[in-house]
């Protein structure tokens, strides 16, 4: 067998400068007819051998290319002095990495996988940067501004709906998962609804989870007798969070006034969606339907299919505003929709949402309930709850009307009313 390159190559990298051990390598590579032959044997005995005697070899191989080379002494602070020269602050970090290298060569081999790497996410960065740039979030997609509208629509277009065209990439965002303790505290004045906001409050953590701080509640629907708080809970819940609502009833509304109305129209105006967008400046607003099991097609035009497409994330990416006859992304978009029963609610429309049944609230949590009204009667004034008390004889005396009248919204009424009552006599005496 001739002295090949790779042989003396493998040679030198196992046993480096020690001749009788170069020698008797070379006997076992005579004894194989291949390279291939080869990898296979070395395969084997590196697996064997543990790491302590790898790095064993490797240490004394470099230690003996040092020693052997003809690089400067002093290459070491040559190094670092330039690296001090390009940043201060990087010579401070890389000196103790450079003193650890046994060679200038395997200094360089390092380097130059660190800028090779460094290059390369600087490239994937930028075209990150890039990326999002091109693709900023937009609510008006395809137009950069009005011109296309009829002249006579664009002089009477609300400003704020002119503003679409202006601002991109708006979001309502979460800071933290901590600030979900807000909403987790709505429970104090809803309890019955304590395992919706575990619901909400899972969703939300999941998109943190998977690097989204960008606030988004799934499609919901709340089910209940009327009275029990639907709606009440659902504007507490979404104003813990920081997200601006609109709110519409369903019942006795047509197609045309919850969705738009195109031009051509004397009364030609923006649908819930783009009022909601427009209004809160950022593309995640949260729109609450009520009574959604009041709609009927015949009567009020296809209500549930534009519902649907706009719950169809692929769909509500594109979906077709007949204001602003163009295409919007609607899809961040949040919806929360109450119905006093199912059976008044179309199928596809329940298969897109998650469906939660609010039960009345049980005679243990209604004083906690009556306590947040009387909180939330003494915000409305700026007062300290303290200046608007209920003794144990009133709350006991609400709680017995609670059977009655089954309803949170008369429970309110009347808390509002015995305050307003207490309130007058305090001031007359």
């Amino acid at each position: 067998m001739s002295g090949t390159t790779w042989e003396e190559d493998e040679i030198f990298a196992l046993v480096g400068f020690s001749h009788d051990e170069a020698d008797i390598l070379r006997l076992v590579l005579s004894a194989l007819n291949s390279r291939a032959s080869w990898e296979i044997v070395k395969q084997r005995i590196l697996e064997r051998a543990s790491s302590e005697e790898l790095l064993k070899v490797i240490n004394k191989r470099s230690e003996e290319t040092a020693r052997f080379s003809d690089e400067p002494d002093n290459w070491r602070q040559t190094e670092i002095n330039r690296l001090r020269d390009i940043d201060p602050a990087l010579a401070v970090f890389a000196q103790d990495t450079v003193e650890q290298m046994t060679s200038l060569k395997r200094w360089k081999e390092v380097m130059g996988l660190i800028s090779e790497r460094y290059a390369a996410d600087m490239s994937m960065e930028a075209s990150r940067a890039e990326g999002e740039k091109a693709k900023a979030a937009r609510y008006l997609l395809d137009k950069v501004n009005f011109e296309y509208l009829p002249r006579t629509l664009r002089n009477e277009m609300p400003e704020h709906i002119k503003q679409l065209t202006t601002w991109s990439n708006q979001f309502a965002r979460l800071a933290s998962l901590d600030a979900l303790n807000e909403l987790r505290a709505v429970s104090q004045r809803f309890p019955h609804c304590n395992f919706v906001i575990k619901g909400m409050a899972h969703d939300i953590e999941c998109r943190w989870s998977i690097g989204s701080d960008i606030l988004h509640i799934q499609p919901t629907l709340l089910v209940g007798e009327p009275g029990v708080g639907k709606t009440a809970f659902a504007k507490a819940a979404c104003k813990a969070l920081g997200l601006y609502v609109q709110n519409a009833n369903v019942g006795g509304k047509s197609e045309n006034h919850l969705f738009g109305l195109s031009v051509g129209w004397s009364s030609a105006h923006a649908g819930i969606v783009t009022e909601a967008v427009a209004t809160a400046r950022v593309l995640n607003p949260v729109v609450i339907l009520d009574e959604i099991d009041k709609t009927h097609a015949s009567r009020n035009g296809d209500i549930t299919g534009e519902l649907l497409a706009l719950l169809e994330p692929s769909e509500a990416r594109r979906y077709r505003e007949k204001y602003l006859a163009a295409d919007v992304d609607a899809s961040h978009v949040s919806w929360i929709l109450t119905a006093n029963d199912l059976s008044g609610v179309p199928a596809p429309l329940l298969s897109r949402c998650t469906i939660y049944e609010i039960p009345p609230p049980t005679p243990e949590q209604l004083p906690a309930i009556i306590q947040s009204l009387v909180s939330e009667f003494a915000a409305e004034f700026g007062l300290r709850p303290e200046f608007f008390r209920l003794d144990l004889g009133d709350v006991e005396a609400l709680v017995g009307t609670y059977g009655r009248h089954r309803s949170v919204r008369v429970l309110r009424r009347l808390v509002r009313g015995l305050l307003h009552q207490k309130t007058k006599n305090h001031s007359w005496n």
